[in-house]
């Protein structure tokens, strides 16, 4: 019985430290390599405790190893787009001013019915009165309604509402462009570095910088170190 205890403790000590490197979200905020992750992690750190005949180092090294990989998976996600392609996705746009994406709908094996219903669960009552619907890299549906199907605010009693300008889109973030979002603005690379450099930066001095369908640039730069 002692041996299952002490076995328990360092197991549990482990599997904590490592969630918690990993970090705080939810569950259902995870991506798909972190979700993968504490599964085996589960897996691994359960089957000493069940069979002491198990040396505990084979359940030690095994989630070393995990954490140690998805450690290096999230940094190499941060510093290189193409491993960010793989191991996250990329956020789909499945509405857009009201038209439905069908072909994007279609690659994302997503039926209209199931559509339907997140919709409806986010107090959406038709297709028409979405400006822009759009699947997250964690598969949740963020959905923002047209400017006359939103409720009344104190802009609108006071007439002051600004004009829409729809969403922002990501075209720059941590130096990486965007050209995915750059092209639904129907704008280019080579009219992005113009812009830069109007402005007096470059590309390396970005943080994120964001335009909405209305053209209104947003630039964060990076902090000097």
């Amino acid at each position: 019985m002692a041996t299952v205890l002490i076995r328990t403790a360092i197991i549990y000590v482990l599997f904590t430290c490592a969630i918690r490197l990993m970090g705080k979200r939810q569950v259902g905020e995870m991506q798909l390599s972190e979700l993968i992750t504490t599964f085996m992690l589960s897996e691994l750190a359960i089957n000493p405790i069940q069979d002491i005949s198990i040396p505990i180092a084979y359940s030690i090294i095994p989630l070393i190893f995990l954490f140690s990989m998805e450690v290096i998976t999230s940094f190499l996600v941060t510093k290189s787009p193409l491993f960010k392609r793989i191991f996250m996705g990329t956020p789909s746009i499945i509405i857009k001013h009201g038209v439905l994406n069908q072909r994007e709908l279609s690659r994302l094996r997503i039926s209209i019915s199931e559509l339907l219903s997140e919709l409806r669960l986010k107090d959406v009552a038709s297709i028409e009165d979405v400006d822009y619907a759009i699947l997250e890299q964690n598969g949740k549906l963020s959905v923002f309604l047209k400017d006359d199907k939103r409720g009344v605010t104190i802009e609108d009693i006071l007439n002051k509402r600004p004009k829409p300008s729809g969403i922002a889109h990501a075209i720059i973030i941590d130096e990486q462009i965007n050209l995915k979002e750059l092209s639904l603005l129907g704008k280019s690379e080579e009219w992005l570095l113009n812009e830069l450099k109007r402005r007096g930066l470059e590309r390396v001095d970005i943080l994120l910088l964001t335009i909405d369908d209305a053209n209104n640039i947003n630039i964060i730069k990076k902090e000097e170190k």
